[in-house]
């Protein structure tokens, strides 16, 4: 079986995290169906984004332009296979001209031609969020259908929030593209409870929640936390972009509240537009001694952020999912987490605490009751085991695999 998939984001050398939960699970498809080929077509994603304020990244994806080519590469994921083809196009902020959208679909279909030519036609579409691949996958599946094929198309919703702002219509609706790109699927995958909800609420189709996939290989052989006595720093670590969303400054303002005495550290990963007002704030609320900024990390340095911690707090104001979530959970680290969607679903009885979104004071509380023993969590290996099973490579990337298998069967089948 072919498998053709669409990202909307995808990970490169300058941007590894982008679009790492379309990469991972395009490999868990692959790995569970050895038989597969699994394509995965690109544009270029962000490196050839431009920016309506930034100048020093439209020279970076000026220059990313100028030295693409297009042509295959195949990349091992945990032993698995993937087949990518890259078609380089620029693109730009939803807001104007839909990003450019005409030429993503043009790059997208130069690379649907050149997998059909390699491998023989594709049997389903799979794309990741509703705009632009959703909507990209629909249009090319349309395409096919005028000459006299019919290839499905399943999309699978990461957005969050949803809509972006830009993807909103009049009157706080939908985009027509948007709207017609889970119209038009013929199945369609929200990545959680909350996120379903919220399509649902927008009068769309979700017909299955499949989590996002965590490669479990990358924590197996992580240590459990670090030992430490009373007086050794308890060490939180966090990661994301830092944007506003993910609510970092409600996470430095619950560390100003906790006691003095009580021995805590603070490791941020990332990087973003908001570091400098970060830093800034530390300062202001006397912490920066607690805290370390450790910049960007690729996914092969998250482990060992990992392995020097003893919890993981998200303190986001929104979240489709969490997959930092769930990495943490497989290093055997408890989590703390925001109300904020996606983190329900995933942060169970023994696996840590959640609070309220921008609630300082809750944040502070629970951080507190873990560092002191007072809150119940089960041991690292069972943290582990319960989240390997739930969301590791075989679980998803079965789940996905058969969601692929039955509309390939559909078409088989006429229907």
């Amino acid at each position: 079986m072919n498998v053709f998939v669409l990202p909307s984001w995808y990970p490169s050398a300058r941007q590894p995290m982008a679009g790492l939960f379309a990469r991972d699970q395009a490999a868990a498809v692959a790995a569970a169906r050895p038989g597969w080929r699994v394509v995965v077509g690109g544009w270029g994603h962000l490196d050839g984004a431009l920016s309506l304020r930034d100048v020093r990244a439209n020279a970076r994806a000026l220059a990313w332009r100028w030295r693409a080519r297009a042509g295959w590469r195949e990349v091992d994921v945990g032993g698995a296979v993937l087949h990518e083809h890259l078609t380089p196009r620029l693109s730009w902020t939803l807001a104007w001209a839909g990003g450019g959208v005409r030429g993503l679909l043009s790059a997208s279909r130069a690379n649907l031609r050149a997998a059909e030519v390699r491998f023989g036609p594709m049997d389903v579409l799979h794309a990741h969020v509703g705009f632009p691949a959703g909507w990209i996958a629909t249009q090319l599946a349309a395409e096919a259908r005028t000459q006299g094929r019919r290839i499905p198309v399943l999309l699978t919703e990461h957005m969050g929030p949803f809509p972006f702002p830009a993807l909103r219509g009049p009157a706080g609706g939908l985009q027509p593209a948007l709207r017609a790109a889970f119209e038009r699927a013929d199945a369609t995958v929200a990545v959680s409870e909350a996120l379903a909800q919220t399509l649902r609420a927008h009068g769309l189709r979700c017909d299955a929640v499949v989590p996002n996939v965590v490669d479990d290989t990358r924590f197996a052989e992580l240590p459990p936390p670090p030992a430490r006595t009373a007086a050794d720093p308890f060490v939180f670590f966090t990661l994301g972009t830092l944007l506003p969303t993910k609510g970092m400054d409600v996470l430095l303002r619950a560390l100003a509240l906790l006691p003095p005495t009580l021995p805590v550290q603070l490791h941020i990963g990332g990087s973003g537009p908001e570091r400098a007002a970060l830093q800034a704030l530390a300062a202001n609320l006397g912490v920066q001694a607690r805290v370390r900024w450790l910049g960007v990390l690729a996914p092969a340095a998250v482990p060992a952020a990992l392995a020097e911690s003893h919890a993981f707090v998200l303190a986001s104001r929104h979240e489709s999912f969490g997959v930092v979530l769930v990495e943490a959970l497989m290093a055997g680290r408890p989590v703390l987490a925001t109300r904020c969607g996606g983190p329900e679903g995933i942060v169970g009885v023994g696996d840590g605490a959640l609070v309220p979104v921008d609630d300082a004071p809750a944040l502070a509380a629970a951080m507190q009751a873990l560092v002191l023993g007072q809150l119940p969590v089960d041991a690292p290996a069972t943290l582990r085991e319960r989240a390997v099973a739930r969301y590791g490579g075989a679980a998803v990337g079965g789940r996905v695999a058969a969601l692929l298998e039955g509309l390939k069967q559909g078409v088989e089948a006429g229907r």
